[in-house]
């Protein structure tokens, strides 16, 4: 505490923002005036309505076993992490604290999404293993009047058709690192408008606590430049989706990392394992990565994103891609994910499956060579109710996640579905109004 009253003070902090995840991976909490913090803040006094954590993309509550309009949705409180206390640099004398969600008796809320990921953590631990993950995700950035892109070219790589978008992405890049989130590359993606960043390694939590702050970043900074971001895994039909890729590797010491096999220079034998745990649990766990309908319209056959449960090496086509070239390198890379997945439950999704195949003993299939043609695989679920179903009906979903997080996930993803399945689009009357 004497650490963050210096940090506070050396910048002139008059405003603390109290950020946490709710269960759709969106930033949520209160604004409270630095002495507050200072006072009550740190003491379990800040609450909020339960309704947080009970609630769809459009914050229409649902009901859970927990919170319910029986019992009024009554307050969770916010018990700030000091040590992830950083600057919010494009507000003026403000600072942003990552925080745990407690219940009125000062106990951790199981189903909060950092709590969720910490156990996650643990249990590796636990096996002996130190699990380091970087996050790679994709995102729009758009016009903001016409929400299309500025150009209509393909910009892939090119240091020079997104130029226009440098100046919003170099002030993006420049505010996380002010706020200790490092970016390690930032460029142009398959799609007219569309950027990719890619966060460096650190352990889990903080990875996603990165990956969140980062959202909120590009979300505001966006608007000050003229321009609308979105995470949002299929924005255009005629385009490419977006992706949010995990980068994972275990390590016992500092200079030992377990998927690296000095004798074989590659993959160990640990990586396998964890490689076969992570295809073996996948197609039930696919609504933490895909939760929403919208993001299955994003995989289709030669899309660069997976459609059934493959690995290779170096592979963009599989949904493991394993990279293990040197010691310091050796990792696998989960494709699966849409960029609007909730950061920390797919990082606990992913780590539990990898190190149920470590303990397992799995096996993985070979690696594929074409991926979208062979047959071998076995499909990863093509639209939100097929996912939901194997989500809610998965032992190892609740036994990773906890009962309560599948029941809420699964709420949730029912309550989207019906939705979309409610909707009448303007393709659909431009189809078929006249011709039937």
């Amino acid at each position: 505490m004497e650490a963050a009253e210096q940090f506070l003070k050396q910048h002139s902090i008059t405003m603390v923002e109290l950020a946490t995840p709710d269960m759709t991976g969106a930033i949520r909490g209160k604004r409270i005036p630095v002495q507050t913090f200072l006072t009550n803040g740190l003491s379990d006094a800040v609450g909020m309505s339960s309704a947080v954590l009970a609630w769809d993309y459009r914050m229409d509550v649902i009901e859970t076993d927990d919170y319910s309009w029986a019992n009024g949705y009554p307050d969770i409180f916010l018990r700030p992490d000091v040590e992830t206390l950083r600057l919010v640099p494009w507000k003026a004398r403000t600072a942003l604290v990552f925080c745990d969600v407690v219940d009125g008796a000062g106990r951790l809320v199981a189903a909060a999404p950092r709590e969720v990921l910490r156990r996650a953590v643990a249990e590796l631990e636990q096996a002996g293993l130190s699990p380091y993950i970087a996050m790679e995700t994709e995102f729009y950035a758009l016009d903001g009047e016409s929400l299309r892109s500025r150009t209509d070219r393909n910009p892939v790589y090119s240091l020079h058709d997104n130029a226009y978008l440098e100046p919003f992405l170099d002030e993006v890049c420049t505010t996380l690192l002010s706020a200790d989130v490092e970016v390690e590359a930032c460029g142009a993606e398959y799609a007219p408008g569309q950027v990719e960043i890619n966060l460096t390694p650190s352990d889990p939590v903080t990875a996603a606590d990165g990956l969140l702050f980062f959202r909120y970043a590009v979300k505001q900074l966006a608007q000050r430049h003229g321009y609308r971001a979105t995470f949002m895994a299929k924005p255009f039909g005629d385009l490419s989706g977006s992706g949010l890729h995990i980068h994972q590797s275990m390590w016992r010491t500092d200079r030992d990392n377990a998927f690296w096999d000095a004798n074989a220079r590659g993959l160990s034998d640990i990586g396998r394992n964890y490689v076969a745990g992570l295809l073996r649990y996948a197609a039930e766990l696919h609504l933490v990565a895909v939760p929403t309908p919208n993001g299955y319209k994003r995989v289709m056959d030669h899309s660069f994103a997976p459609t059934n449960l493959s690995w290779g090496w170096d592979n963009r086509c599989v949904a493991v891609r394993v990279l293990a070239h040197n010691a310091h390198g050796a990792r696998v890379e989960s494709r699966v994910a849409a960029a609007d997945a909730n950061p920390y439950l797919l990082a606990a999704a992913q780590l539990s499956s990898g190190l149920a195949g470590v303990t397992e003993d799995l096996k993985p299939a070979p690696p594929a060579a074409d991926a979208y043609v062979s047959q071998e695989y076995s499909p990863l679920p093509t639209n939100i109710w097929q996912a939901a179903t194997l989500f809610g009906e998965s032992e190892f979903a609740r036994r990773a996640l906890g009962a309560a997080t599948v029941e809420n996930l699964c709420r949730v993803a029912w309550s989207e579905a019906a939705a979309s399945q409610r909707e009448v689009s303007e393709w659909e009357r431009s189809r078929y109004l006249d011709s039937v």
